[in-house]
């Protein structure tokens, strides 16, 4: 594992094998809110997913808010899978993984991509992922007391310091609101989500949108979880069992 070294022009976190022939690249964006966390808490996770996939993970430090709101975020995680591109891997070889607002974030990066005429990744996963900054979603309600990491107050403050005005609801903010066309070119993406989470429509609405607009997305509802508890891989069975399903599916679609 080394860090230190840039991607996109932001330092970033190297786990796993690099260079040779057949390179494969995992692009793995934390979460927190778009104003706060950083590679480290993504490391085991990380480290997972290049044991059982054999790719290079790849996390960077992105802008973050309130100095670096919207879409500062966005154009660093476009910034590094253009380096990465520019860097001869095939797109065919790349995917995105994205932990909670990292999670909207993969999907806003490749829905930027798309804008800028460039080929699409392989595949992307959104694991809890904050997908609308409108915060409408119902789950708020009927998640508030199962959700003991989450509330709409958090992210409602999260979203403001983010968008520093900016509309909620432009696909490059909100993924979920991406048109039909974008959302049927986008690779096949997997969502994870837990049942008792506040984020839990998120992934369902977005899932039941992508697919109405014949694309491919798998949405995997998983019980007695909490918020993005994947990145728990090296204590907790359940992480284990979630980041296996993770790291199969991106074996499956990663050339």
């Amino acid at each position: 594992m080394t860090v230190g070294q840039l991607l996109g022009g932001r330092p970033v976190l190297r786990v796993g094998a690099t260079g040779g022939v057949g390179r494969r690249v995992v692009l793995q964006l934390h979460g927190g809110g778009y104003r706060s966390g950083s590679p480290g808490p993504s490391r085991p996770l990380a480290a997972h997913l290049a044991r059982r996939t054999g790719a290079e993970v790849l996390v960077p430090a992105y802008r973050l808010a309130p100095r670096h709101p919207f879409p500062a975020a966005v154009e660093d995680g476009l910034g590094a899978y253009t380096e990465l591109l520019r860097d001869g891997i095939p797109a065919g070889r790349i995917a995105l993984v994205g932990e909670s607002a990292g999670g909207g974030l993969a999907l806003a990066v490749l829905l930027e991509a798309q804008r800028a005429g460039l080929p699409m990744p392989a595949a992307a996963v959104g694991l809890s992922p904050w997908l609308d900054l409108t915060l409408e979603s119902g789950a708020f309600e009927r998640c508030a007391d199962s959700d003991p990491v989450l509330d709409r107050s958090s992210l409602r403050r999260s979203a403001a310091l983010y968008l520093a005005g900016a509309d909620a609801r432009g696909p490059a903010a909100s993924p979920l609101f991406a048109d039909g066309a974008a959302l049927a070119a986008l690779p096949p993406v997997l969502l994870q989500a837990a049942r008792e989470e506040v984020l839990v429509d998120d992934a369902r609405r977005f899932g039941a949108r992508m697919t109405a607009a014949g694309g491919r997305c798998r949405v995997e509802l998983w019980e007695g979880a909490t918020h993005c508890w994947q990145l728990f891989v090296d204590r907790l069975p359940k992480a284990v069992a979630a980041a296996d399903s993770v790291a199969d599916f991106l074996t499956e679609h990663l050339a």
